[in-house]
């Protein structure tokens, strides 16, 4: 049995038989993610650490061949295992070929499933691409090379497992939701809720109780009483995003929470203890934000314990190209366009464009370009903005002589190639005129 508990995703649109293997394997040192669907899976695997991936291959809308193959792509040293009914011997070979580990047929025992997990895990240790390190990294979702991503993996490191509050800063575009939901789907609260609320998203007048929650009778049209955000997330993870676009109002309750660890709903009279991690992030200049008095400072203090900075993406360009494929495999896919190759001068406009919408622009036009093309991506499908905003060939400077040069042929062809008026206006002799241009 293993002596670490690792975390397994088991895909099957049959819930009786995901609480089969559930059961199955509760006696084991496992944690067991259950999906019902692929596209709930690539979820699971997008933001949480998955050590074996178990899936059904006979499933509606999208089968677990294509769910084989999507993880061979974008997570390639994870373990694969297939279940089926129906076996045949063209679904075993092809489910191999996709990249599965092992092939176990319904119905199985118990100890059957267990013995096919850890031969998994066993050829997944042996697999020579485990010890294979590559520049490129891969991390809950998010992609990237630049010592900046492999630093902001290392704060996430630090923090995921405890409460501390944390602010993420950046610049619109830069991933700063990937961010928080990594901080939560990698960490120690992952099974909890993650609550997102867009702070500019919601009216200043309906912004308390949708927070906060309100009693019956509070105010009209309050026919019942109704939990609040923070309520709905207790245990686990709120994340404000763009909170400098909170009211002064709202931040006065939101410093009681964090202070208190309390809240109390419109229209109570008693408050409620609360247990709750707090991710916040804003595109602003909060500490501007705060001098100019639009922002509390204890507040600012409360939610800054740890500060994460998001570059964008024009000050680490190594990203782009890891992004470029991740894009491209993804909307390849999504687009049943397998075959999309990205032509070399595509990829150089790419790689110098200053994207200042960032990661989300960057995406927006892979997924244009996959769109348009049908075999290769070329100049024709790059959009006319990325074009007009290339730089500029660097000016390849002349000496003083090739200058003086320029200039007298400039004189010549204003007269007529007269060298007289030209050395005349030029203050020079015909002799001196005629080595110069020599």
């Amino acid at each position: 049995m293993s002596l670490k508990k690792k975390n397994i995703l088991v895909v099957d649109d049959d819930y009786n038989t995901l609480d089969l293997i559930q059961r199955h394997l509760k006696p084991f040192s496992y944690h067991i993610y259950k999906a019902s669907s692929v596209n709930e899976a690539v979820e699971v695997l997008e933001y949480t650490s998955i050590d074996l991936l178990i899936t059904d291959l006979n499933m509606p809308e999208i089968n677990g061949l294509e769910l084989i193959k999507y993880s061979k792509e974008h997570y390639p040293l994870l373990p694969k295992l297939v279940i089926t009914g129906m076996p045949t011997i063209n679904n075993a070979v092809e489910a191999v070929r996709s990249g599965a580990l092992d092939y176990l047929t319904k119905p199985f025992t118990g100890n059957e499933l267990f013995q096919a997990i850890e031969t998994s895990f066993l050829k997944g240790e042996k697999n020579p691409a485990a010890s294979k390190t590559t520049e490129e990294m891969h991390y809950a979702g998010m992609i990237g090379s630049s010592d900046h991503f492999k630093n902001l993996i290392e704060v996430i490191n630090r923090v995921k497992n405890n409460k501390v509050n944390v602010l993420i800063e950046g610049e619109s575009g830069t991933g700063k939701e990937l961010i928080a939901k990594a901080i939560h789907y990698t960490g120690a609260l992952a099974k909890k809720p993650f609550i997102s609320v867009n702070c500019g998203g919601i009216p200043e007048s309906l912004m308390e109780s949708e927070l906060f929650g309100y009693t019956k009778g509070a105010f009209t049209g309050a026919k019942e009483s109704k939990i609040g955000l923070f309520q709905a997330a207790s245990g686990g993870t709120i994340f404000l995003d763009e909170i400098g676009n909170a009211p002064l109002s709202i931040q006065t309750r939101l410093l009681r929470v964090l202070q208190e660890k309390e809240i109390m709903r419109v229209g109570a009279v008693d408050t409620e203890k609360i247990d709750v991690r707090i991710l916040s992030a804003t595109n602003s200049d909060l500490y501007k934000m705060v001098l100019n008095g639009t922002f509390r400072e204890d507040l600012y203090y409360r939610i800054n314990v740890v500060n994460i900075k998001t570059k964008p993406l024009r000050d680490r360009k190594e990203d782009i190209i890891p992004l470029v494929k991740s894009f491209i495999e993804k909307y390849t896919v999504e687009y049943n366009k397998h075959n999309i190759k990205l032509n070399e001068e595509v990829h150089e406009i790419l790689s110098r464009y200053s994207w200042p919408g960032n990661v989300r622009e960057l995406e927006n036009i892979v997924q244009r370009m996959i769109i348009m093309s049908d075999d290769i991506i070329d100049m024709q499908h790059i959009p006319e903005n990325l074009k007009y905003h290339l730089p500029e060939k660097k000016e390849q400077f002349k000496s003083l002589k090739e200058y003086e040069k320029d200039h007298i042929l400039k004189i010549l062809a204003t007269v007529g190639n007269n060298k007289t008026k030209a050395a005349k206006i030029l203050q020079i002799d015909r002799k001196t005129l005629n080595q110069k241009i020599t």
